[in-house]
């Protein structure tokens, strides 16, 4: 095969297609817990988490929020990953081995957004509130509330931590209604979790009260063996989000005159994105570090 100009350029379009079609067969798992925004600028201010008012009877002025109080803003932040290959590989090889490696950019690109999102649930930074994702000082109007625990995961821990997600109310004493629907735990606590949702019978014979009360997600990234999460997923807004400023893009430097391709025989392709990811609603989310039995 020669590698001319109009050579080159057909390649590089058909790497790109390539690219862009196993990129659609990719799936991730961060869109579980985060809700996935398209930003138009550099940074974008999330306070209006904070309103979170009810419908009440029109009498009179209509009541509004103040959330002048809150501040919390994510900024876009630039990843790439970039493969040169050897021009004698294209020549000879007839796309083969290159074609893999750009089928493996586009699950790369997929597992970036996960890299993003799931590490924040042992980041636990700050939120809109001005206090940690997970913490016991939440305040919601005069009232305090937690999203923290320390108990071992276990049948009564779980229902414990559903429960307090469930008291979770809005600043009219309202109930936000909140559904644990996803128990998040590590590879070590996998058994457990499947114990609890997904064991019907008990080994005693009773029957299981938990079971399919939730969805098991066995987590890869998480590194604490002990610690166990429980989130809200079933709502428009969730707990996590994932701030896209521009689209995972394929792109090429492998025309001939280019100087890798003409000092070193190289083509380059690689892939880039604009994105970040933060905290959406504590209220939908419980984390316990299992510490405690």
């Amino acid at each position: 095969m020669k590698l001319d100009t109009t050579t080159i350029a057909e390649i590089s379009k058909q790497l790109s297609t390539l690219f862009n079609g196993a990129l659609e067969t990719q799936k991730g798992d961060c869109n579980k817990i985060a809700m996935e925004v398209v930003a138009k600028t550099i940074s974008v201010d999330y306070r209006w988490l904070a309103a979170l008012p009810s419908m009440r009877e029109w009498v009179g002025d209509r009541v509004l929020k103040d959330i002048s109080g809150y501040k919390y803003e994510i900024s876009k932040k630039n990843f790439e990953s970039t493969i040169k290959v050897d021009r004698d590989v294209i020549t000879y090889d007839s796309l083969g081995i290159v074609a893999l490696q750009i089928k493996n950019m586009a699950e790369l690109a997929v597992q970036h957004y996960d890299e993003l999102v799931f590490p924040l649930l042992e980041t636990n930074g700050i939120c809109y509130d001005g206090q940690n994702f997970f913490s016991d000082s939440h305040m919601v109007g005069s009232k305090k509330f937690t999203n923290i625990g320390t108990k071992a995961l276990s049948q009564a821990s779980f229902m414990e931590a559903r429960s307090q997600m469930r008291g979770v109310v809005n600043e009219e004493g309202k109930p936000l209604r909140i559904n644990p629907s996803l128990l998040i735990v590590p590879p070590e606590l996998e058994y457990k979790g499947m114990e609890i949702l997904q064991k019907s019978p008990l080994a005693n014979g009773e029957g299981n009260i938990t079971f399919g009360m939730a969805e098991l997600y066995v987590c890869p990234f998480l590194t604490d063996p002990k610690a166990w999460y429980l989130l809200d997923t079933t709502k428009s807004i969730k707990p996590f989000l994932v701030q896209k400023n521009k689209e995972v893009e394929f792109t090429a430097l492998d025309k001939p005159d280019s100087d890798a391709n003409f000092m070193r025989r190289e083509l380059i392709y690689g892939i880039d994105t604009e994105d970040n990811a933060g905290y959406g609603l504590w209220q939908q989310a419980f984390k316990s570090d299992g510490t405690a039995s």
